[in-house]
């Protein structure tokens, strides 16, 4: 085998495993198996085994010898480490570089929310949710902010997709909460997107507290 089919493979395993756990499809504390995996993928033992000492870095995975691979889960400490981020970079970015924003990129997103809110439906909702707070923190200028704010990215995605499938009323609140940021900057009054992305925020948080309380007995999480 080639070093770039080994590296590709590598990357595909990767990018496999990472996907079903981001989308909780492999829940958190869930046991996975090395050989399963290899089955799954139809890869050999080498690059299954490279790719989840990639995610173990990541901090996506724990290995324990001779008991396997542990899906990593979520602590009220991790949840409150995560939000204590979003609140420095989110509203601060939106009240000191709103300016910077892309106003028709904005305008397609509030189109979007308030078209949501009459439908009630949303086949890509956690897309479009990751997409408008990833274009938000993209006009951010420091480097070091974004740096910080892409290590929790992932886990924003798991706890967003968590708290949607034990709290479904969540999908639609989040909606208006979105809408109410992104017109909010249209109207190029940042101060009030701030304070909008602020309650946003708490909210978010809230649920994500619900959803580890109410799934602790599902899913073995345990609060410390």
């Amino acid at each position: 085998m080639t070093s770039e089919k080994r590296a590709s493979m590598q990357s595909t395993a990767y990018e496999f495993i990472k996907h079903k756990i981001t989308m909780c499809e492999y829940a958190p504390n869930q046991l996975l198996s090395e050989a399963l995996l290899q089955e799954e993928l139809g890869f050999s033992r080498t690059p299954v085994r490279e790719a989840i000492g990639r995610l173990e870095q990541e901090g996506l995975v724990k290995v324990f010898p001779k008991r396997g691979i542990v899906v990593s889960g979520f602590s009220i400490s991790d949840i409150s480490m995560i939000f204590e981020v979003r609140r420095l970079v989110e509203p601060y970015t939106l009240r000191n570089y709103g300016s910077r924003l892309d106003l028709e990129e904005m305008k397609k997103f509030s189109e979007t929310f308030h078209a949501y809110l009459q439908a009630r439906e949303c086949t890509e909702f956690y897309q479009l949710d990751d997409r408008f707070h990833s274009m938000v923190v993209s006009a951010l200028p420091n480097d070091y902010l974004q740096d910080l704010y892409s290590r929790i990215q992932t886990q924003n995605i798991r706890l967003r997709v968590m708290s949607g499938q034990f709290i479904e009323s969540r999908l639609q609140r989040t909606m208006a909460e979105h809408a109410e940021i992104a017109d909010a900057c249209l109207e190029k009054n940042w101060e009030r997107a701030a304070i909008a992305m602020s309650k946003h925020l708490q909210y978010s948080e809230e649920s994500s507290l619900a959803t580890i309380l109410k799934s602790r007995t599902n899913t073995g999480i345990t609060p410390v």
